[in-house]
């Protein structure tokens, strides 16, 4: 009891701040959105925009004391809640349809990220094993991906660490340029949804860019990068027996017991919600009884707008600018090359693909 007291305790002051830069800015985003009358520059008002631009801001120019470091640092939580709670909303036969196209699509997604990372790590002469780091943050889900496939190839702390920065520094740049050629193209939700799902690295990111773009974009991006954090295991389990055959890292004994903690429990909380909901709208057909699970899904997807708000500042307050400038020369061109073709390959892979993607 009292170590989880203690914990709590530390977790306090940088939860508190979060809540609070949350509400505040909702409440400031809301103003700005009623006194603006041009479209263009009211989108830039969004909530999103505002919590992510907000925390990059106040974490990069206004000192904060090391007290609020772990409370900050449980933005990933929230992330994981609000992707649970939007399970609320799907139907699961909207999942199996949309889910196993996009599984496909991320199998392709993964083997190229992986062929054309390691291709140009090499071409760039990067240690073998950073070239692999890159390769699972491109293909998977950036820095969750990179955490846990270090342990199990036996990276070095330097790599890992030059790894992380490529991610994030991209993670940061895609809220921009994802949204922007988007908008460009006239891309449809669902298109841009599945899009930024396939290929932009981190899931916290990958949830801004998603609902930069719009609610119904967000949806997408969502189930599309649950498909790809559904395979990390699979993925990480592949890098650790081969580096293990080759000598340089610990053999993996026990393979299924290895998969399942690498495996990310939230989404098997998001299917639970989906099949529950679906079940539950499917028994109770009266009027009444469907109209308050249908309140129900709309309070759950209330919280899950919240969530998804924490989250967001946590993001930007997680974003230094300063760890982005120390990253080498090489990753970063490592990285941008990856990025590009990763964005390239995805973006023609969707729009060829439009025609067999069903809408939520």
């Amino acid at each position: 009891m009292k170590r989880i007291i203690d914990a709590s305790l530390r977790l306090l002051p940088g939860l508190v701040l979060v809540f609070a830069l949350a509400i505040g800015g909702k409440l400031l985003s809301d103003w700005l959105q009623s006194v603006i009358a041009i479209n263009w520059v009211r989108s830039l008002a969004s909530n999103v925009i505002i919590a992510i631009v907000g925390g990059m801001i106040i974490g990069n120019f206004v000192p904060i004391p090391k007290v609020f470091a772990p409370g900050i640092g449980g933005y990933e939580f929230f992330l994981k809640v609000g992707i649970v709670l939007m399970g609320a909303r799907f139907l699961v036969t909207d999942v199996a349809r949309l889910g196993g196209i996009g599984l496909a699509m991320v199998v392709i997604e993964i083997l190229f990220s992986i062929a054309f990372v390691s291709l140009v790590a090499r071409w760039f002469r990067l240690p073998g094993k950073l070239g692999s780091l890159l390769s699972v943050g491109v293909g998977i889900c950036g820095v969750s991906a990179i955490i846990g496939a270090a342990g199990s190839i036996d990276a070095e702390k330097e790599d890992t660490g030059y790894a992380i920065a490529v991610i994030l520094v991209f993670g940061a740049a895609a809220l921009i340029a994802y949204p922007l050629i988007g908008r460009l193209l006239s891309m449809s939700d669902k298109l841009f949804g599945i899009w930024a799902g396939l290929a932009v690295d981190n899931t916290a990111e990958a949830v801004a860019t998603g609902a930069i773009y719009s609610k119904a974009a967000l949806a997408y991006t969502t189930l599309a990068k649950l498909c790809r954090n559904a395979l990390m295991g699979f993925v990480i389990l592949g890098f650790a027996v081969y580096y293990a055959r080759r000598g340089m890292a610990k053999e993996v004994t026990q393979k299924g017991r290895f998969l399942w903690q690498k495996f990310p429990k939230f989404v098997l909380g998001f299917l639970g919600l989906s099949v529950l909901f679906s079940v539950l709208l499917a028994l109770f057909t009266a009027k009444d009884a469907h109209a308050y699970l249908v309140g129900r899904i709309g309070a759950m997807r209330n919280l899950s707008e919240w969530a998804f708000q924490l989250t967001f500042i946590g993001v930007g307050l997680r974003t230094s600018f300063r760890d982005m400038a120390r990253t080498g020369v090489k990753p970063l061109v490592v990285g941008l090359a990856a990025e590009t073709a990763v964005a390239g390959f995805t973006l023609a892979m969707v729009f060829a693909a439009a025609g067999f993607l069903p809408s939520l």
